[in-house]
């Protein structure tokens, strides 16, 4: 649920909707979202001094469960 709500959100701010993709990957912390977007996007996702990842970022520590142990989100292009 969790992941579907981030892509969500993420598909709102991107111009290339279509091409947003989140996938889960582990790391040694736990597990982590990776948001695939087009390049041109990144610095949409980001945000203003990183103000849209940070605000996803603390999203995720809200709804952290044992079925959602979701630590961090990374970006890729």
């Amino acid at each position: 649920m969790l992941k579907e709500t981030v892509a969500f959100l993420i598909k709102q701010l991107v111009a290339y909707p279509d091409n947003v993709q989140v996938q889960e990957v582990d790391l040694e912390q736990g597990k982590a979202l990776k948001l695939i977007v087009h390049k041109d996007d990144i610095g949409k996702v980001i945000g203003k001094d990183g103000q849209s990842i940070k605000s996803i970022r603390s999203m995720l520590l809200l709804f952290k469960t044992e079925q959602e142990p979701f630590v961090d989100v990374v970006i890729d292009s």
